[in-house]
């Protein structure tokens, strides 16, 4: 039979997959407006530009100037084309929050009325728990949640508006959804650090994404997966050093010397012999730089490892 020819079948599943990947980019979404903050505070079609003092610092991936900080400051940009009134809307942003004490105001546009905003904060808190709240200016026009909140640890934050449903997600997880509310946005100035014009922040924001049209589940998933840190050490125990036999006038027998499975990153006297410098980096931050941490010291996570060529050292004597 034709069907069962196995050729036929390997062409069959050929025209499948092809169909699943036109399916995928069918259904793809590419942002209206996206800003990297790679060294720039331009846009990457390079159109727009946020205005405001640049001071740019390392990412979640621990590129040097791959993101913005904002103290005390923030950063505008007139963009023509964001989703106004009650159009469908995305907005996507990976932020790292330096002070929890106070309340960030992490991004928004609109004007301050009645449903008229769009926005997302995130409260001050002692605890390590705050609100996250996607503002619309009115109480009523407000989508509150209660989320566990860490100082200094990169988020992945995702707003989105269908015209009726309003969602929250926090690392591509979907924490908040409110059906039946109406947006009225209106306004071209998008701003970072401040809401409306009240200036309060002090975070790193990178890689801001906006898009007219509301994300899925599964759309805001892929986004987080493809956007994370994906870097680390591995945590597997150290090869047993092999040693040479030893004789006894004894006995004549041969004993191996065991050594127990070592934790070590990496010892002391192993650096200096290979003349490496020894780097551990989470979250863009250096935690580790003495060469002789050990594994078993750190928590759970995913970690960046830098190793460099240490420079030569010059003995003199007296």
């Amino acid at each position: 039979m034709f069907f069962n020819n196995p050729k036929s079948i390997a062409m069959k599943k050929l025209l499948l997959s092809l169909m699943f990947v036109s399916y995928l980019n069918a259904t793809a979404q590419n942002p209206i407006q996206e800003f990297n903050f790679n060294g720039t505070l331009n846009n990457t079609q390079n159109t727009i530009t946020f205005m405001g003092t640049n001071n740019f610092v390392p990412d979640r991936m621990g590129n040097p100037t791959g993101a913005q900080r904002l103290n005390n400051k923030a950063l505008e940009a007139v963009i023509d084309d964001l989703p106004q009134n009650n159009a469908a809307r995305s907005i996507s942003v990976w932020v790292k929050l330096n002070d929890i004490s106070k309340a960030n105001y992490i991004l928004g546009y609109g004007t301050a009325y009645n449903a008229q905003y769009y926005g997302l904060l995130q409260q001050g808190t002692p605890s390590s728990n705050s609100d996250l709240s996607l503002a619309g200016w009115g109480a009523s026009n407000d989508v509150i949640v209660s989320v566990p909140l860490t100082k200094g640890k990169w988020y992945n934050y995702t707003i989105t508006f269908d015209g009726s449903v309003s969602k929250i997600y926090r690392d591509g997880v979907l924490v908040k959804s409110l059906d039946g509310m109406t947006r009225a946005t209106k306004g071209n100035i998008f701003r970072l650090g401040e809401i409306n014009t009240t200036v309060g922040i002090n975070a790193d924001i990178d890689d801001l994404k906006i898009f007219n049209v509301a994300l899925t589940n599964e759309q805001v998933a892929a986004f987080y997966e493809e956007s994370k840190p994906v870097i680390a050490i591995a945590a597997d125990a150290a090869p047993a050093i092999k040693t040479a036999t030893t004789k006894t006038l004894a006995v004549k027998s041969k004993t191996p010397v065991k050594t127990a499975p070592s934790t070590t990153i990496i010892a002391t006297s192993d650096v200096n012999v290979s003349g490496k410098n020894v780097e551990v980096y989470s979250q863009g931050q250096k935690i580790i730089g003495d060469n002789s941490m050990s594994i078993s010291d750190l928590p759970e996570g995913t970690y960046l490892l830098k190793i460099t060529n240490a420079p030569s050292k010059k003995i003199t004597s007296k």
